[in-house]
């Protein structure tokens, strides 16, 4: 049991900090544009409050991610792995990719009964006109402020 948990940490720690040319048949190149939501394992829950033995949250390339999952009841990795397994995706800078190996390896050894990466772009906000027109004013004042500052001072200097 001991022997397992520590392979299983042994491979979140290469897919955090590992970045091969061959690991990339297990993740996509080019990520989608919009929001996406991708699924592992057989028995995924309809409801968001389903229990779950994992969680991580992160960013990459624009997109602020959540990764919930459980473990099937036979896999016998102890709390321990699984929170360094958390934490480990939490401070990867490439957390789709990481988060994305991870729940591939642990399908493959059969250990996931379930795990969603749902992936979201945050919304861009709409320019309020109002504001920007007061940021345009400001912005003029404080050029022709400079401009009246930069005469003044070329004046003084022509004296």
């Amino acid at each position: 049991m001991i022997c397992r948990s520590l392979m299983i940490a042994a491979v979140a720690s290469a897919a955090v900090l590992s970045h091969e040319d061959a690991s990339a048949q297990f993740f996509p190149v080019n990520l989608p544009n919009g929001d996406f939501r991708w699924q592992w394992g057989r028995d995924i829950p309809d409801r968001p409050q389903a229990l779950r033995d994992f969680s991580a949250s992160g960013h990459e390339a624009g997109f602020n991610c959540e990764l919930t999952g459980a473990l099937r009841p036979s896999a016998q990795i102890d709390q321990l792995a699984i929170r360094r397994l958390e934490s480990e995706l939490g401070i990867s800078l490439y957390f789709i990719q990481a988060a994305t190996r991870v729940m591939n390896e642990l399908d493959f050894q059969n250990d996931l009964d379930w795990a969603v990466l749902d992936c979201k772009m945050p919304e861009a906000r709409e320019p309020d006109p109002e504001a920007q027109q007061e940021r345009l004013d400001r912005l003029r004042e404080r050029a022709l402020k400079r401009q009246a500052e930069r005469r003044e001072r070329r004046a003084r200097s022509g004296d």
